[in-house]
This record gives structure tokens, C-alpha cells and sequence, in this order.
């Protein structure tokens, strides 16, 4: 019986688990309500906030969220004078789109977001930053890579589901088991993924300024260490052991209003 009960136990987690996580991200359920931009293609949704001190930012909610998620950070942005550009990615809010949680499927968001901002006559000298939380992170980190024009970028919460990212996080056995059949079911259920893992993305980001988040202590805060090291000495690295994933802000509020503006501010307006 004892080995019955522990077979049945293996299965849940090693299989039952990933296909439902992956159904899950390639087919996400019911959308949050959210209370508008065209960016081109598919219509999204969003607001922007005039900048008033030159520069802009691009805000990047998580998975299954939508601009309502991120909105504490808006708010701080436009404290501080930036440009906020905060939009419900496509198939999520009031955007269109069929429902994904699959990174590399928002990089003409992403994309669009830029020619939004390039656009905009309050920007000057192209002082554009980008701001990922969780999703919005992996998103970010892939259009920062692909695009130079972004000039200062936060990641929170990054940590991908390739083999070069549980390398870099060093799960322990039961979670890299996991995470392989999770990747493996993605590729089956979306077809092929990102041309390139987190590390090496770090790495075509360069020389710009870099400033990563992490929570806890465990794979997330392992692989974004990996990052920094990737990352040559262009980025900082904030860990917050006690915190939960992707809550840097509603953590430790005063520590992330010094940190990231001050990263920002040097980035961006000096």
C-alpha cells in the first residue's frame, strides 16, 4: 500500500504537475477586468503618463495580471517625473489577443512599446528605460537584448525554464525534473521557443546599465546571480531573502524607491 500511495504521489508530481502548469501557461483561463493604446497590429491597451523630466519608462506586468498589477510602481514612476507607458499585454486586460503566459510570444508588445516611446515629443534624446516584473521581466530581458535603444533595465523576478537557466539556478532534483518536462510541454503545446536562454541575453545586453531584483533564496535568487556574473560588471543586484516573488516594491517600498530611482536616475537623466 505504502508503495502504491508512493508511486501515485510520483506521478502527481512529476507529470500530472508540468502538463497542468503548461496547459495552464499556453492556455491561460479567464482575464482580470481592467478598466487605452493602439500600438499597431493587435490593439492594446494601456495608459501613458506624460514625462516631465525627459525620460520615459515601459512597464511590464506579470503572468496573468494586466496593467492593474503594476500600477504602484506607475505611480512611483510618475512621481518622480518619468513617462510612464504601463499596457495590458496582448490577451490579458482589455488587449487583444488569445490568452498566453509564453515570454517570447510578447515581443512585438514589447516592440511596439519602443516605437510608442520614440515617438513621443516629451522624450528627450531617446532616455528610454524598460521595467519587467515576473513575465514582464522575461519579456524585457529579450527586448533589451534585441534593442540597444533601451537604455536603462530593472528585471524582477526573471528566471527562465531553459537548460542554460536551471543550470544557472541550480534547482534541486525533484524541481529540475519538473521544470524539464514543464520546458519539454511547452515546446509541444507552442512550438519552438526563444532563440536564446536568460544568460546568454544578459550577456547581448552589454555594457548598459542593468538592475536586477530577486526574491528569497533559492533558484530565483541563484540564477539572477548567475546573471550578474554574465552580465560583466554592467549590473546590480538586489536580493530580498524574505521576500515573495516579484513583491520587491509592496516588501520593502523605501529600499526600492532609493534603489531603482537611483539606478534610474543615473541611467537616464545624468
Amino acid at each position: 500500500m505504502g508503495a502504491r500511495r508512493g508511486a501515485t504521489a510520483a506521478f502527481a508530481f512529476f507529470i500530472v504537475q508540468p502538463v497542468v502548469y503548461a496547459v495552464y501557461l499556453t492556455h491561460l483561463p479567464s482575464r482580470r477586468g481592467v478598466h487605452d493604446i493602439d500600438l499597431g497590429g493587435l490593439r492594446l491597451r494601456g495608459w501613458y503618463v506624460p514625462s516631465r523630466n525627459g525620460a520615459a519608462v515601459a512597464l511590464m506586468h506579470g503572468t496573468g495580471s494586466n496593467r492593474l498589477g503594476v500600477a504602484d510602481h506607475a505611480r512611483l514612476l510618475a512621481r518622480h517625473g518619468y513617462g510612464v507607458l504601463v499596457f495590458d499585454f496582448h490577451g490579458h486586460g482589455e488587449s487583444d489577443g488569445r490568452s498566453t503566459s509564453l515570454p517570447w510570444r510578447f515581443q512585438p508588445d514589447a516592440d511596439a512599446a519602443l516605437a510608442y516611446l520614440r515617438e513621443r515629443p516629451d522624450v528627450r534624446n531617446e532616455r528610454l528605460g524598460i521595467i519587467g516584473v515576473s513575465l514582464g521581466g522575461e519579456v524585457a530581458i529579450d527586448a533589451a537584448a534585441r534593442h540597444p535603444e533601451w537604455r536603462a533595465i530593472v528585471l524582477e523576478g526573471v528566471q527562465g525554464a531553459s537548460p542554460a537557466d536551471m543550470k544557472a539556478s541550480r534547482p534541486d532534483p525533484a524541481t529540475a525534473v519538473t521544470l524539464t518536462a514543464l520546458y519539454g510541454l511547452l515546446r509541444v503545446l507552442d512550438g519552438p521557443g526563444p532563440s536564446a536562454a536568460n544568460p546568454e541575453l544578459v550577456e547581448r545586453i552589454g555594457s548598459r546599465p542593468l538592475q536586477l531584483l530577486s526574491a528569497g533564496r533559492g533558484t530565483e535568487a541563484r540564477a539572477n546571480e548567475e546573471y550578474q556574473r554574465r552580465a560583466r560588471g554592467s549590473a546590480a543586484l538586489w536580493n530580498l531573502p524574505n521576500a515573495s516573488h516579484a513583491a520587491a516594491l509592496r516588501t520593502d517600498p523605501a529600499g526600492y524607491e532609493r534603489r531603482v530611482f537611483g539606478f534610474l536616475d543615473c541611467a537616464l537623466l545624468e
